[in-house]
């Protein structure tokens, strides 16, 4: 079940140049927040995965930052053909909203990769550090330059949900900077409008989003990917749906603990 749950939220698009937007006045997540998503191919259980906010707060390049980290995982039969155990997360400045630190640790089958991204947003640079693959010991790092605000890519989806949506139109295009894979890439997704969507917490409005991305071993056509997060200040991911070359791939919301505010539930 590679590139599944990640590529699935952590996405990158091709061509476009990012933007600034207007964000909402209050911050969308708290301290303590957690999101467990659950992934199926048809009507099999194929992954798990959850986003979730540290109680603590860290202090990173003399910055007060959450520790955000998102967990996924194959569970069932996806588990006996290619276990996946992946863990990416950042240190995302409270105060700026830049990470100043990202790390992923990827363990699919035999694959195995380790970095960590020491960002200095004073200097317009990040530092990417290679680990082994087993002892986690540094085996390179290289200096690379960066946009202003730039973000990572579990930052830019948390930035993402501070956006505001209501002084974003139906049909535009939402480009975020972010650098990932030793380069800058944008990040983009399309505002398609909103609607009612039946969740296990009841029925939710709803933004609908459609990442702008192309088609790849996984996903089987272009922008075939379709997201779906409240339309409330939380802006938490509800569901994600994806034609791939194995069948429909559906991520749902499982469980939600410690949002900051109230979910958009229909009563």
């Amino acid at each position: 079940m590679k590139k599944t749950l990640l590529a699935i939220f952590l996405l990158t698009a091709f061509g476009l140049k990012a933007q600034k937007y207007e964000l909402s006045k209050e911050i969308p997540f708290q301290p303590g927040e957690k999101i467990e998503l659950k992934a199926t191919v048809g009507f099999i259980r194929a992954a798990e995965a959850t986003f979730s906010v540290s109680d603590v707060i860290y202090t990173i390049n003399n910055k007060p930052t959450w520790k955000i980290d998102i967990n996924a995982k194959t569970v069932g039969v996806f588990e006996f053909f290619s276990s996946v155990r992946d863990n990416w997360g950042t240190y995302y400045d409270t105060t700026s909203l830049v990470p100043q630190q990202f790390y992923r640790y990827i363990k699919e089958g035999r694959f195995r990769k380790n970095e960590i991204l020491y960002f200095d947003h004073d200097k317009d640079s990040v530092t990417v550090a290679k680990l082994h693959k087993e002892t986690m010991k540094l085996e390179s790092q290289k200096d690379h330059a960066i946009p202003e605000n730039v973000q990572d890519m579990v930052s830019g989806y948390y930035y993402l949900r501070s956006i505001d949506f209501d002084k974003i139109k139906e049909g535009e295009l939402i480009v975020i900077n972010t650098f990932f894979d030793d380069k800058q890439k944008p990040f983009a997704v399309k505002f398609m409008g909103r609607e009612v969507l039946k969740t296990k917490l009841g029925d939710v409005n709803a933004l609908v989003l459609v990442p702008m991305m192309k088609k790849d071993s996984l996903f089987e056509e272009d922008n075939t990917l379709k997201i779906w997060l409240s339309d409330d200040l939380n802006k938490i991911p509800l569901k994600v749906q994806a034609k791939i070359y194995v069948g429909y791939l559906n991520v749902e919301l499982k469980n939600v603990e410690n949002l900051r505010h109230p979910l958009s539930i229909i009563e």
